[in-house]
């Protein structure tokens, strides 16, 4: 049976950490949480509940100052890795991942894939915004890379120790997951997709039509000068 970790990337989420853990803390795998130079009080409610956990259940790193998403989720799959994990798991810390969901992670590492990417129903419940981000950036990385993930910008997802190492992503922010998804592409590393429920808190927070330029921006300019 494979060793799996939870990664959690953290930035001012007050106001969901404590669920988002406390519903965590009842599962089998060791947790990472990296709080990345957060201003409210993300790492005082978190340092808290690993306190009420078993020695090793629950983590929490801290960066002084933010350094994005990229570099807080290097910093915990870096940490798991360290201690011996065979694969992790993305989820994000604002409560849109469902616990429920992580047997499917789990399941599909077991069968061999180095690479999962969680899937949202992006037919029913998905916000405006969201939709039209997402879509132009997954149907842009198809036509260049020849790579097709159905939920290119969703954030709950899963490496295994080998593919993260091949990967070593170099964006911080939003851009992370395309680039992860293009390199998972240029290593032919074998990846699935899994069907994920988001719970949307706010529907104008993550990825807008904005956002998806500057992802735009990025991928041509690996694209050109890699």
């Amino acid at each position: 049976m494979m060793n799996v970790s939870i990664v959690i990337p953290a930035y001012n989420e007050s106001k969901h950490i404590g669920a988002v853990l406390n519903e965590l803390k009842i599962t089998k795998l060791p947790i990472i949480v990296v709080d990345d130079g957060s201003r409210d009080s993300t790492f005082e409610i978190a340092e808290k509940i690993s306190r009420e956990c078993p020695s090793g259940k629950l983590t929490i790193l801290r960066h002084k100052i933010n350094l994005g998403k990229g570099g807080a989720l290097k910093t915990g799959c870096d940490a798991a890795f360290s201690i011996g994990s065979d694969a992790i798991i993305m989820m994000d810390a604002d409560g849109q991942h469902k616990v429920s969901d992580l047997p499917k992670f789990i399941q599909a590492l077991e069968k061999g894939f180095d690479v999962v990417f969680g899937s949202r129903n992006l037919k029913f419940g998905v916000p405006l915004v969201r939709f039209l981000g997402n879509k132009c950036a997954s149907l842009l990385i198809s036509f260049l890379y020849g790579i097709y993930v159905s939920d290119l910008l969703c954030g709950y997802r899963a490496f295994t120790k080998k593919a993260y190492k091949k990967i070593q992503w170099q964006s911080v922010g939003y851009g992370v997951e395309t680039e992860m998804v293009i390199k998972t592409g240029e290593s032919y590393f074998k990846c699935c997709e899994v069907s994920v429920e988001t719970v949307y808190y706010d529907k104008f927070k993550g990825v807008t039509v904005l956002d998806a330029f500057g992802i735009l921006f990025n991928v041509l300019k690996w694209r050109l000068f890699r």
